[in-house]
């Protein structure tokens, strides 16, 4: 069958074969899909036994794995055969394998691991609600079942470096990992001829960030029981081996508006796996005034990362004010560096200053993590230890606070405190008005630094 291949942003050049004919890694083969497929042969379709083990396609002979492929961003398309009706196509670095027979729910199954074509096919962009350097997000709309979603687009042609590629890679593969109540869900992944489209679920509350702006500070009680659901997730999150790394009121968003019983962790493009060396693609990453003072510094760090950033959430809930307030930007980011902050300011009980001295420590080896922190007296005297009860949901989907509002960080003398971050441009989004073009071709305005996430890899691309 004459058919011409197209190149996939997700290729690898390093792969020149699409099987992996060495001994499957697993020993016990329990798949969630098995059956006898129709695959072409010698340009004749025979009968082979073909199954589905997580995100492995398996071919079988004489009852063992003859041969395997991992389908983590292999593009998947239906086709069909006059002969042998509907199909699947499997296209990985300029190659190909088609199967024939029932195959609809091997499609459905897969489609959280691979790549889709044909996204206006399924989805109507409605209007764009989010923008950054590299995405644009808009509200969009299912043709099939009319469900609202919330779509992340990446133009291709702004991803040249094979350090963006490979972010866009990791974000996708950190998202597909996490299914839990408190984190938006990545449904699917579709590559069009221009963009990348991530399929993510639609929060109808707003940011945490809007609500803070038109409400009073918390009363410690309404602050517990948000911080408990936040560490919920942040412990969910550790438990994958992820680290957030920009967890900040813009990142924190609403399932319904008004309702902080039901909130919802979201933009990973800052995230990563957890690595005791310190080795990431971005180091120096998040945004000044909410992050770690380890992270500013150049040290190696780990989950309490994450830890930190909650305790200031804490601190602005109860105090209204950023922990790290200064007469300029280059002074928040100081105050930043050296974790100066007057907790007088922050008027807690006894337990509630314990918690945040805990969540806030400037060494992390003394910081509390996320289950420390949840089993603190602070939430056992209001029981939430014991009534936040979390579940799993099927279906449930992105800035900036007027103290962070500063000058852009100067780039020179980098390794000073003022200057622990570098002015590359943020893969994190920034909310738009509502009247903004209705395109997912609107051009891209570059990022301003002010209050806005960086990132720094301490990677150049030969080591990539």
């Amino acid at each position: 069958m004459d058919y011409t291949i197209k190149d996939s942003f997700f290729d690898d050049s390093e792969e020149k074969s699409f099987w992996t004919q060495t001994q499957f890694p697993s020993k016990d083969i329990q798949t969630e899909l098995r059956d006898n497929m129709l695959i072409h042969k010698e340009r004749e379709l025979v009968k082979r036994k073909v199954g589905i083990m997580s995100h492995y396609l398996l071919l079988f002979k004489d009852q063992e794995v003859h041969k395997w492929v991992n389908l983590i961003n292999v593009t998947m398309e239906f086709i069909k055969n006059s002969v042998a009706g509907q199909g699947i196509r499997f296209l990985k670095n300029k190659q190909h394998f088609e199967m024939y027979g029932d195959v609809e729910p091997w499609y459905n199954y897969l489609k959280k691991y691979c790549i889709q074509r044909g996204f206006s096919q399924r989805y109507s962009l409605l209007k764009k609600i989010g923008q950054g350097n590299f995405a644009e997000v808009f509200k969009a709309i299912c043709k099939t079942d009319g469900q609202e979603y919330a779509i992340k687009c990446f133009r291709k042609q702004d991803l040249k470096e094979e350090v963006d590629k490979l972010s866009i890679i990791k974000e996708t593969s950190i998202m597909r990992k996490l299914q839990h109540e408190s984190v938006i869900k990545m449904y699917e992944v579709f590559e069009g001829e221009e963009y990348l489209y991530l399929v993510l679920e639609y929060l109808k509350g707003g940011e945490l960030h809007k609500y803070m702006k038109k409400s009073p500070p918390f009363s410690e009680e309404k602050c517990s029981k948000l911080i408990y659901k936040l560490l919920k997730a942040c412990q969910f999150i550790h438990e994958q081996g992820i680290l957030h790394r920009d967890i900040k009121p813009e990142n924190i968003m609403l399932r319904k508006k008004d309702d902080l019983e039901d909130i919802c962790l979201c933009d990973f493009g800052l995230a990563d796996y957890y690595t005791p060396s310190g080795k990431y693609l971005f180091t120096r990453c998040g945004t000044p005034g909410y992050v770690a003072p380890e992270l500013l510094q150049d040290k190696i760090y780990d989950y309490k990362v994450d830890i930190y950033s909650i305790g200031i959430l804490m601190f602005i809930l109860i105090a209204g004010k950023s922990p790290f307030e200064g007469k300029d930007y280059d002074d928040v980011v100081m105050r930043n560096y050296y974790a100066k902050v007057k907790f007088e300011d922050c008027k807690l009980s006894e337990h509630g200053m314990t918690l945040l001295h805990g969540l806030m420590n400037k060494n992390p080896v003394k910081r509390l993590s996320a289950q420390e922190a949840l089993n603190h007296q602070w939430f056992i005297q209001d029981k939430l230890a014991k009534t936040c009860q979390f579940k799993i949901r099927r279906h449930s989907n992105v800035k900036r606070l007027p103290h962070l509002d500063g000058s852009p960080i100067p780039t020179n003398n980098f390794l000073s405190p003022k200057n622990s971050f570098n002015n590359l441009s943020p893969q994190s989004l920034t909310r738009t008005d509502d009247n903004t073009p209705n395109s997912p071709i609107t051009p891209v305005t570059p990022l301003q630094n002010k209050g806005k996430p960086i990132r720094k890899s301490i990677f150049n691309l030969q080591q990539l």
